[in-house]
């Protein structure tokens, strides 16, 4: 695919992020029924003046219990909200960022081995083989940042936990395949990461789109944006919600990447649902942030 067009109405869309499926994606359009959650038209004033403060876009957020869902795939306790805004407070007077790649926060401590654990009920060998493979994604590239899978019988303590869900629906009515914690607090990855067991059961057989998809949501948990942050009909072409966010507060762009997105990045907010292997740029990004041994 070498053009913006890259999507028919029935596409793939990631409704992610940061509790950030796909290619990379969290949303599938289609009309299967699910559980109806709240769009951001049932907000308070007082939660869209919370959120828009945090640097996120208002548009289309999903209030979940305990937290709200922004941008697509990224769920936020009031707590993170709460964090967010101080830390874009103390940005206001450093001037506006560029577009962005990636959030202010990242992993620390490299060089670093990321733990990442299973725990999927009826879909654990589905969801074992797909993490797998996009963990091997990530360690051909011989970064400082390593993960490594655990058994699901492992007594350590794992960074990212991977857990199967039914989640619902988005306001648009797509169903949402993949979503992740956040992006990283204190210097570790955000967990856990919540896929479809519904979309992903113990009978999906697309093992490398299913990688995609948790590579995509690793992604956002290690500190990644949506490739296509400042305008996302560029992957999803219908999106009603163009823009994540306003200035890129908070959203850095990674030196060395198109700008605007670029046609197969796993990190697209939107997707046809094909398998995507980091392209060139995507492994320029990643070994940007966590560069190699």
């Amino acid at each position: 695919m070498k053009t913006n067009n890259l999507f028919n109405p029935k596409t793939i869309s990631l409704a992610l992020l940061m509790t950030i499926a796909v290619v990379v994606s969290c949303k599938k359009n289609n009309n299967s029924t699910s559980a109806e959650q709240n769009s951001s038209s049932e907000l308070t004033k007082e939660e869209k003046t919370a959120i828009a403060q945090a640097g996120f876009s208002t548009n289309m957020v999903v209030k979940t219990d305990g937290g709200y869902l922004v941008e697509g795939d990224v769920f936020l306790t009031p707590q993170q909200l709460q964090l967010q805004q101080e830390f874009v407070a103390g940005l206001s007077d450093q001037g506006p960022k560029t577009e962005q790649y990636r959030t202010t926060n990242l992993v620390t401590g490299l060089p670093r081995v990321i733990k990442i654990k299973i725990d999927a009920g009826t879909s654990q060998t589905v969801f074992t083989n797909a993490t797998t493979e996009a963990i091997k994604r990530y360690n051909d590239q011989g970064l400082k940042l390593s993960m490594k899978l655990l058994s699901s019988t492992s007594t350590e303590k794992a960074d990212i936990v991977i857990n199967g869900a039914d989640l619902g629906q988005s306001p648009s009515g797509g169903t949402i395949l993949g979503q992740s914690a956040g992006f990283p607090s204190n210097g570790n990855p955000a967990t856990p990461i919540k896929l479809s067991s519904v979309v992903y059961n113990k009978d999906y057989k697309n093992n490398n789109v299913l990688a995609t998809v948790i590579a995509h949501e690793i992604g956002h948990a290690i500190g990644f944006r949506h490739t296509d942050y400042a305008d996302r009909t560029y992957s999803c072409g219908f999106d009603k919600n163009p823009n994540e966010g306003a200035s890129g507060v908070g959203a850095i762009y990674i030196p060395g990447t198109p700008k605007g997105g670029e046609p197969g990045s796993f990190m697209l907010a939107c997707s046809d649902g094909t398998n995507r292997p980091f392209t060139t740029s995507d492994i320029v990004a990643l070994k940007t942030l966590y560069p190699v041994k």
